[in-house]
């Protein structure tokens, strides 16, 4: 097991500060990062996305397994966590073939109500960036799983057109 550097993503609806999970898990795994009472952290990435990746943490003990050698210089921060995936894709077990990790790990500490977001399925993330990249960055589906580390609401799945309307004359 590798533990990794993770990404922060800072955006206006994140809790500030201190009161941010974000923030606190941030500092727990990287003793020179300082929280800014002022600023906002709302999501902590974990994976191999361009605009936050992961680095794999360096242990002291390289030397020792399948991954000496790959660190470069002994000073520095650990290679990208792709890399690693891009250099021994057996890690990625049963998704070896993929490539990459097929899911992107986040923790989010909401401050206020988030927009809504639809995702399309695989089969049509994969047209929609065939033919409009510019709107659709990538062509993986977004798959979501909510799991609470503290007191949160959510919002999930919508009444059926028909059902919206009988009420909409209230």
């Amino acid at each position: 097991m590798r533990r990794l550097e993770t990404a922060l993503q800072r955006y206006a609806w994140g809790k500030s500060g201190s009161d941010s999970m974000v923030a606190q898990l941030k500092k727990s795994e990287d003793s020179d990062f300082d929280v800014d009472e002022g600023q906002t952290y709302a999501e902590l990435w974990m994976g191999t996305h361009p605009n936050g990746p992961s680095r794999v943490m360096r242990d002291g003990h390289e030397g020792t397994d399948e991954l000496q050698g790959l660190y470069g210089s002994a000073e520095g921060p650990g290679m990208f966590l792709i890399e690693l995936l891009e250099t021994h894709p057996h890690y990625l077990g049963d998704q070896e073939h993929v490539g990459d990790l097929p899911f992107m790990f986040k923790v989010l500490s909401i401050n206020k109500a988030l927009s809504i977001q639809a995702h399309p399925d695989k089969k049509l993330a994969e047209r929609l960036y065939a033919t409009r990249p510019d709107l659709y960055k990538d062509d993986n589906h977004k798959p979501e799983m909510a799991v609470a580390l503290s007191d949160f609401e959510g919002l999930c799945g919508f009444r059926p057109f028909r059902e919206i309307g009988k009420y909409s004359t209230m």
